[in-house]
């Protein structure tokens, strides 16, 4: 029970990141660079709260996480009955820090209560729950958009949020991810004798299939090289989907555009079903491909975005390859990591967020083929990244 409650908590909270930010662009008369610099200033929260309770979730610590979260999207929901450009803003910072904690929070107590042959389970659930839960929360604002004050969306989540806190079981024995580390340390330790033992007991031109035996094959993958994989990988869409509520606003309404991001969401999740009975959600393979059609898409199509069905087109085929890029990465950074560290993923992701939120405000600015010249370059490193880790 506590999982599917602390799912519709971390959807609602996504809903409303989509919802508060583009209400920002809508409702406001921010500019270009300010709004690049409000995405930024939610990233750089997401950062240093994950910086400073990443401690915190190693230690198991997950209701104090989830009480965090829980007050400060109480915060954001005082804040935000203001509707002024100032305070829009700071809501949408405590929101940045509600979601760093809830995910943190959600992230330990599935490392430690469930064992870790279970976890990549777990977490291709978690997505598929999130993006689903996410996708009939923006629909529901399209359709009480006009009936329900927005504000009391974000009071629905706070109520929900303090049933998380209620319901999350709190964690005793925090072993899990020690034994699964000592698995991995102990698994390393016999993958090295292996190879000596080719050698110990075969001839010397056995060398190349001792060491492609005993060491190779069984090479640990980078996880420093995973997350500035999907550093550049977040980067580049949010280089994009960051100014793009100001692009298209002329052209469609903000109930139009909740509404392609909840359709989007929906496709998302019944993507990731398939995805996970088709194809192995830790494959390189899989995520390089993923990274570099969705960097082609995300420039060569953006042009054409000028109705609601191009919109929802355009957003769920590079939303269903974002979301393929991140199980994949995070469940190769997870397994090689152990579960610890998750804070180190989260936070280079979201770094790949402020950065493009920065930079795409000064680069609209510059022209289009600045503009357009940056994503290639992202998506090229990103792909490099991943094929050297």
């Amino acid at each position: 029970m506590w999982f599917a409650i602390a799912m519709l908590f971390m959807a609602l909270l996504s809903s409303l990141d989509i919802g508060i930010y583009s209400y920002i662009g809508y409702k406001t008369n921010v500019t270009p660079f300010q709004y690049g610099l409000i995405s930024a200033m939610w990233s750089a929260v997401f950062i240093i709260s994950n910086l400073f309770l990443g401690k915190v979730s190693d230690k198991g610590n997950n209701k104090f996480l989830i009480v965090i979260s829980f007050l400060s999207i109480m915060v954001t929901g005082v804040l935000f009955s203001f509707h002024n450009l100032t305070f829009l803003a700071i809501a949408y910072m405590f929101h940045a820090l509600g979601v760093a904690s809830s995910n943190l929070a959600i992230s330990t107590t599935i490392f430690e209560i469930k064992s870790s042959d279970k976890w990549k389970y777990y977490i291709e659930l978690q997505k598929f729950s999130f993006y689903l839960i996410r996708g009939l929360g923006l629909l529901s604002f399209y359709f009480i958009y006009d009936v329900i004050p927005f504000d009391y969306i974000i009071y629905f989540s706070v109520a929900v949020g303090l049933i998380t806190f209620l319901s999350l079981p709190k964690v005793s024995l925090k072993v899990e991810r020690i034994l699964h580390s000592f698995s991995q340390d102990f698994n390393s330790i016999t993958d090295h004798i292996k190879m000596l033992s080719y050698l110990a007991y075969d001839s010397i031109n056995s060398l190349p299939n001792a060491v492609k035996q005993g060491f190779i094959s069984y090479k640990r993958v980078s996880t420093k090289m995973i997350s500035l994989s999907m550093f550049f990988a977040t980067f580049t869409g949010d280089y994009i989907f960051t100014i793009l509520p100001l692009l298209i606003k002329s052209d469609i309404s903000l109930s139009l555009l909740w509404l392609s991001y909840g359709i989007t969401a929906i496709i998302i999740s019944l993507s990731l079903i398939l995805f996970s009975m088709f194809s192995n959600t830790n494959n390189k393979k899989v995520a390089l491909f993923s990274i570099i059609a969705r960097g082609i898409w995300l420039v060569s199509i953006l042009s054409f975005v000028n109705n609601t069905l191009n919109l929802i087109v355009y957003i769920a085929i590079s939303s269903v390859l974002f979301s393929v890029i991140d199980i994949a990465l995070y469940n190769i950074f997870s397994e090689n990591s152990s579960g610890y560290g998750s804070h180190i993923y989260y936070t280079l992701r979201e770094l790949g967020t402020l950065t493009g939120s920065l930079l795409v405000g000064i680069a609209f600015t510059l022209g289009k083929e600045v503009f357009i010249t940056i994503p290639i370059i992202s998506t090229i490193i990103s792909a490099l990244m991943l094929l050297i880790a």
